[in-house]
């Protein structure tokens, strides 16, 4: 009879008798406290730390589980405080004052101070606090009085200084107005004008003059105060030194500024005698007055920077006031144009957080304010931050990127759980055993659950911590990933601290977790019966299969849903957007988690499919009848999984990383199109542009026998396509364009780039998808370019032809008085061309010059642009509602999709430089819009023009308006200028045309904006040339300019040399002539940590493949040895019945290894199909960020495979397995048989 039968003889079971024992024996024991609890602590750890170490074995699962939880928590956490102190040293850097201290008492108050000497006293007594690095009295922007931006009206009625004119040695001063619309556009609608700011001398020295001279540019220093008081130096934006042509040393013979002595808000200023009235975006008015200053010197030229913070206003022509007369120091002071610009000491500012750094400024604020009574004269202070209003704007971006990356980690963080489960499971099934035999020998049920709850917690603790520590140390790295598995040094330095409530947070998640799970896991072995808690294994609970099924084929349909995206563009399963985007974001969840439950039961299987493969071969002959048919147990199920989890992540990390890293260099590529992207002021032809390259190498000490040069310009012109009314643009490709551009297969149909590009130039042509579908092309009924048939245009027999005509123009003058004397009514000067007419306008009376802006999107409505030049500039869906352009210049100028309802077009001007035709106002609204007597060529068709009135004086009735050749009057005179009597000309019309074949859509063209490039069709030169009836030598000129620099050994400079290509930029840009400049270096910079989709990615999918692969290997080693040594009685029974060492050892290499390797290539197959869900995953968080973060790219997600990363994991997990395999099998038949055989 056993003691089960005994108890249950007396009619009671074996529970109840515990429990009444427990309670004698409780009786008997003197009630404990908590202070013998505590004074307990030192002795428990002691005996838990040496019962783990006893089982090290155990103790190793507990801790692997816990330390990578706390590993991966921690650093998700800790990931976005150094994300926000990156961000936050990014915003620092890019304004050399922190904060706008002004006085708090108004002009005219008895407290307000107007005598510099006194303020700058105050400055010193500022600078003096430990928290102030340095400190300057500047005169720039109005007091504002009133923290915050948002409801501020102070902000916006802030006036500034405003510069006016200069004249100086460089020609371009004279038609340089300094409006500044851009500002508006980029900010508050605060300024109108180009800003000056002057100095005060503490900018000069220190702190200051230290962070103003990293931004200058040409290897110039920043002036002491003495070199800027004594040379009277003004220092100047590049944007404006370029665009002017000014260089360092010209001598400026005045510079004139205005100041504000009068400000109204919603109202209006009645009278402003000798000055001016400004009206600003916000509507309010400044009257302003002039102040001129003579003899300057340009003493250094510094580089713009981004449009910030805009309390004081962007790149501002800098001198110093002390050059002034102290009269107009003191008028300037009490028209409240006088702050402190103060530098704080950055090395005492908080940096873990932003948080923490908007506490310690608040608390330098009150302190700077509250000392009212310590300052000379009596001055009163207010302290306007700049830097808090920085972090206001930095929080809301920051919010965006973290909820894309805790989103991008869940995959992590559950192996990261999944592996602790799995490490408690296999520590808690030891102790199993060894809690029944307790029971045995009257241990109680509370002293056996506090015995395994202490050593699970202390393990718990110092894995949490140890993890801890390393994801702190870990967090730098991450954030240095300039690609999958790249890393360089930042250029700040990040400090990791994490708050209280994340260390509790990630305590809890960790210790916290595997407490509840010991303490559940315990409870059920003390609620078994005796004989089976002894048992070596126990019953598995029945898995719901059904739910594994479901979810992997709820991902199946995500993964077919990402496939047919990628390869048919429009053509989804679900035209339900909302439904569409539930299986993006969802889908690669579901196909994970479904995918490692379901395939990780085939994967327990191996044993038997591998003997069904190999069985019959002299290794597995001998010992094919003790293979186990079922895979294993429990435990051997469950590593089954984990290394389906693992595997599949590193897969899906290392895919989508190197994916990334690609997409990243393609956008830059896109972006800038060649080493060099150059725009100039002017067009200019091959040898003049090659003139200019070779002049700024020698300039930065490059020789010119070491690099060579390849260039190419993209021409631009309209064609009409036959049979349509509508007018398409052209984006024109030379001869050798490839050689010179960087293109990816993305951007071209078909496979083989070399045949497009040979299409191109012997009559072949591509459409964007907008122009494909306009003219019923074949393939647009949706989908990608590259589904289109491309066929080659030498072999093809069904290429779609298209004849286009393309309008030049001449220009005839005929002088009335040659016509009377010589009786003929042909002009002596014979046939011009609109080049000639160009040079006419030069006596034209223009007035603001805008030429040469980019104020795409800008809001300029209501304004006055009467007589405007706004050649070559870029206005394309601007508001121009309401604006008075009467008279003014459209040269060149790109007015598509702009708002133009209401504007005044009376006797404007539109041309286009180059003879070619025009289209300057397609996709624009005209509605409303009056364009009597406007002149020019421009083709009107593609516009809204509901009750405009048209050139020839008649209302629009439905049929499109024309533009008049007549000349304006203003036009007519500035033509007759110089010349006796009238002058009049004709237009000599002559149309051309050229068939072309079409070879299917493309996407982009590398260098140009990406986002017009579905509205253009792209030919090559030989069809321009027939276009434009230019013969083969005569040269093209063009704007625009892209130049490959190459190295000795042919490589692009930008992959050898870095650094050279971005300084020969900088060179270039003080080049006279050069517009803009942009290189490939500081392209890749700007996009290389985004991974194709915003800040960071590359550093996380480089920490998942990090800790996916570690996880595997870990989980290989750790767990295989404890899964092994459970099953030693097992291999003792083989041995018992005949079973020699070596077969042994060749069972059990076989059944494990069968089955890790076949959950190895399951789980590298279930991440393959994840990597290309989550390319729809991606996707949508591309769109989210694309509208809250304003980034994008052309380019897609094509699939890279890092087969070399992937084989090292795989080899390192088979090596670990191996190694505990043989190890433990080794210690398992070394072990006494007799011993084994009875459990000891």
């Amino acid at each position: 009879m056993t003691s089960k039968d005994s108890i249950d003889s007396d009619g009671s079971d074996g529970s109840d008798g515990s429990e009444d024992a427990e309670k004698q024996s409780s009786s008997a024991i003197p009630k404990r406290t908590y202070m013998d609890s505590i004074a307990d602590i030192p002795a428990n750890t002691r005996t838990a730390i040496v019962s783990a170490w006893r089982g090290k074995q155990r103790g190793l699962a507990i801790f692997a589980g816990v330390f990578l939880a706390s590993l991966v928590i921690t650093t998700v956490l800790a990931y976005s405080s150094g994300l926000s102190q990156i961000f936050f040293q990014e915003s620092l850097e890019s304004e050399a004052i922190d904060a706008k201290v002004e006085q708090k008492a108004k002009p005219g108050s008895d407290s307000f101070v107007n005598d510099s000497v006194v303020l700058i006293e105050v400055c010193s007594e500022l600078q003096a606090m430990k928290e102030i690095a340095d400190c300057s009295l500047i005169m720039g922007r109005n007091a504002i009085r009133q923290n915050g931006f948002f409801g501020n009206i102070g902000f916006f009625a802030a006036g500034y200084l405003a510069m006016e004119s200069i004249e100086g040695e460089a020609v371009g001063w004279e038609n340089e107005s300094f409006d500044f619309p851009e500002a508006d556009t980029g900010g508050p609608p605060v300024y109108t004008k180009r800003m000056t700011r002057l100095l005060g001398p503490g900018a000069y020295d220190g702190e200051l003059a230290e962070r103003f001279e990293s931004s200058m540019l040409y290897g110039d220093s920043w002036p002491t105060h003495q070199e800027a008081e004594e040379g009277r130096l003004a220092i100047v934006p590049a944007s404006i030194a370029n665009k002017v042509g000014a260089t360092v040393g010209e001598k400026l013979s005045t510079l004139t500024f205005s100041y504000i002595i009068e400000t109204a808000v919603e109202k209006n200023i009645e009278e402003c005698e000798g000055g001016y009235v400004e009206t600003t975006g916000a509507g309010v008015h400044h009257c302003r007055m002039n102040i001129v200053v003579e003899n300057l010197t340009i003493g250094g030229i510094y580089e713009d920077g981004e449009f910030a913070n805009p309390t004081l206003g962007y790149n501002p022509i800098f001198f110093t006031w002390t050059i002034l007369d102290n009269s107009t120091v003191t008028e300037l002071i009490d028209m409240d144009h006088s702050f402190f610009g103060v530098a704080v000491d950055r090395s005492l500012l908080p940096t873990t957080s932003t948080s923490d750094a908007e506490d310690y400024l608040g608390i330098l604020s009150q302190k700077v304010s509250a000392n009212d009574a310590d300052y000379s004269g009596g001055v009163t202070l207010f302290w306007f931050d700049l830097i808090t209003g920085s972090i206001t704007f930095l929080n809301i971006f920051l919010g965006l990127i973290q909820l894309f990356d805790y989103i991008l980690m869940i995959p992590i963080i559950l192996l990261s759980i999944a592996v602790l489960v799995y490490g408690m499971v296999l520590s808690l099934e030891q102790r199993r055993r060894e809690i029944s035999i307790h029971r045995t020998i009257g241990g109680s049920a509370q002293s056996m659950q506090k015995m395994v709850l202490r050593e699970v917690l202390v393990m718990s603790f110092i894995a949490w911590f140890a993890g801890y520590l390393l994801a702190l140390a870990t967090v730098p790295i991450v954030l240095d990933a300039v690609g999958f598995m790249q890393f360089r040094s930042g250029d700040f330095e990040v400090n990791v601290n994490l708050g209280f409530g994340s260390i509790f947070f990630t305590a809890l998640s960790t210790i916290g977790l595997a407490w509840l799970f010991g303490r559940s896991r315990t409870k059920d072995f003390l609620a078994m019966e005796i004989d089976e808690g002894v048992r070596k294994t126990t019953a598995a609970s029945k898995s719901k299969t059904w739910l594994h099924i479901l979810l992997f084929v709820l991902g199946i349909i995500a993964l077919i849903e990402s496939i047919l995206e990628d390869t048919s563009g429009a053509d989804d399963m679900f035209d339900n957007f909302f439904i569409d985007g539930l299986f993006g974001l969802f889908g690669p969840f579901f196909l994970w988690i479904g995918g490692a439950l379901l395939l990780a039961k085939i994967a327990t299987h191996g044993p038997r499919i591998f003997a069904a493969l190999f069985g019959w071969s002299p290794l597995l002959k001998d010992i094919r009848r003790g293979l186990r048919s079922t895979g294993s147990s429990e435990s051997i199920g469950r590593l089954a999984v984990i290394m389906l989890l693992t595997l599949s992540i590193v897969t899906l990390a290392a895919v989508q990383g190197a994916t990334g890293t690609l997409v990243d260099k393609r956008t830059a590529d896109a972006q800038t199109g060649s080493s060099l992207s150059i725009e100039f002021t002017e067009a200019m032809n091959f040898s003049e542009v090659e003139t200019i390259i070779y002049q700024a190498l020698a300039d930065e000490g490059m020789d010119n026998g070491e690099y060579s040069i390849a260039m190419t310009s993209i021409s631009t012109t309209i064609v009409i396509p036959d049979g349509e009314s509508s007018t398409v643009n052209v984006w024109v490709l030379m001869e050798g364009q490839e050689e010179v551009l960087l293109w990816t297969a993305q951007a071209l149909p078909g496979e083989d780039l070399q045949l497009v590009y040979d299409g191109y130039q012997n009559g072949g042509y591509t459409a964007g998808q907008s122009v494909a579908f306009n003219l019923q092309l074949p393939g647009t009924s949706g989908g990608r370019a590259t589904d289109t048939d491309f066929q080659p245009l030498d072999t093809s027999e069904n290429v779609v032809k298209t004849i286009f005509e393309g309008t030049l123009f001449d220009i005839s003058f005929s002088d009335t008085a040659s016509e009377r004397d010589n009786g003929s009514s042909e002009s002596e000067n014979g046939e011009l061309g609109l080049p000639d007419l160009i040079s006419a306008l030069e006596n034209y009376p223009y007035g603001d010059d805008l030429s040469s802006r980019d104020l795409s999107g800008a809001d300029l409505s209501g304004l006055n642009f009467s007589f405007a030049n706004l050649t070559n500039t870029n206005l394309n869906g601007a508001n121009l509602a309401g604006t008075n352009f009467s008279g003014a210049l459209f040269l060149n100028t790109s007015l598509m999709n702009a708002n133009l309802n209401g504007a005044n077009l009376v006797e404007s001007i539109m041309l286009q430089d180059l003879g070619g035709p025009i289209n300057l106002l397609q996709g624009s609204d005209l509605s409303n819009t009056d364009m009597t007597s406007m002149y020019g060529f421009v083709n009107l068709s593609l516009s809204s023009q509901t009750n405009a009135t048209c050139p020839s004086g008649i209302s629009y009735n439905g049929t499109s308006c024309q533009a008049s050749l007549n000349p304006t009057p203003t036009l007519l005179s500035a033509l007759s200028s110089g010349g006796e009597g009238g002058s009049g000309f004709t237009i000599t019309e002559t149309i051309t045309s050229v068939e072309l074949d079409y070879m299917g859509q493309h996407e982009w063209v590398p260098g140009l904006d990406s986002s017009t490039a579905e509205n253009v069709i792209v030919i090559g030169e030989s069809s321009y040339r027939i276009l434009q009836n230019m013969s083969a030598d005569e040269e093209i000129t063009a704007p625009q300019w892209f130049v490959k620099v190459s190295d000795k050994d042919g490589k692009n400079l930008a992959d050898s040399d870095a650094d050279s290509l971005k300084n020969l930029r900088i060179r270039l840009e003080s080049a006279s002539g050069v517009s803009e400049a942009s290189d490939l270096t500081s392209s890749r910079e700007s996009v290389e940590r985004n991974g194709g989709l915003i800040f960071g990615t590359p550093g996380l999918l480089s920490l998942q493949f990090v800790v996916a692969a570690v996880a595997a290997v870990a989980s290989a080693f750790v767990f295989l040895s404890l899964v092994l040594t459970q099953r030693k009685k097992e291999l003792a029974i083989l041995q018992a019945i005949g079973a020699s060492p070596n077969q042994v050892m060749r069972l059990v290499l076989f059944e494990i290894l069968s089955i890790v390797v076949t959950s190895m290539l399951l789980g590298l197959i279930l991440g393959a199909g994840i990597a290309q869900s989550f390319n729809g995953f991606f996707s949508i968080f591309g769109f989210i960020f694309q509208i809250f973060g304003g980034s994008s790219t052309v380019i897609e997600r094509e699939l890279v495979w890092p087969f070399v990363d992937l084989l090292l994991v795989s080899l390192s997990v088979l090596f670990a397995v191996i190694v505990a395999l043989v190890a433990t099998t080794m210690s398992a038949l070394r072990s006494d048989l007799a011993s084994v055989l009875k459990g000891e």
